[in-house]
């Protein structure tokens, strides 16, 4: 899910090839607003340190190869609200109205980690499942 228009979901789908049956926009950022998901200030952007960290690190890892890709091809653009530029996003996992696993981006680029969301998903044992757990800030 993202924040845009679904002209602009569109055009992501054609760059990043993702299956557009999976894809979300919220234009009026109404699933933001109702997880009341973080949103940075325009002085946080250059002064939070966990932003460049977070940045570091995938580019430690080698993990930047989609960026690159990306940047190649994406133009920027403006989203339907000013606002939504500073808007964090995060993972939750939802059994029917049961939050099994929420959290709340800090900063930007600063995601979970794919394995936890997995554990969370696709458990492998009874023993190993990990409890239903409040959305913490």
């Amino acid at each position: 899910m993202g924040i845009g228009t679904h002209k602009k979901a569109k055009a992501f789908v054609e760059l990043t090839k993702l299956d557009a049956e999976y894809l979300y926009s919220d234009a009026a950022n109404a699933v933001y607003d109702a997880l009341d998901l973080l949103k940075s200030n325009p002085i946080s952007l250059l002064t939070d340190v966990r932003t460049p960290i977070a940045m570091a690190k995938r580019i430690k890892e080698g993990k930047t190869g989609y960026l690159k890709q990306a940047l190649q091809e994406w133009q920027p653009w403006i989203p339907p609200k000013l606002e939504q530029g500073l808007q964090q996003g995060g993972a939750f996992v939802f059994e029917g109205e049961t939050l099994l696993f929420g959290r709340k981006d800090p900063a930007t680029g600063d995601h979970v980690k794919l394995e936890e969301l997995l554990r969370v998903v696709l458990p492998g044992d009874k023993d190993n499942e990990l409890p239903p757990r409040s959305l913490k800030k």
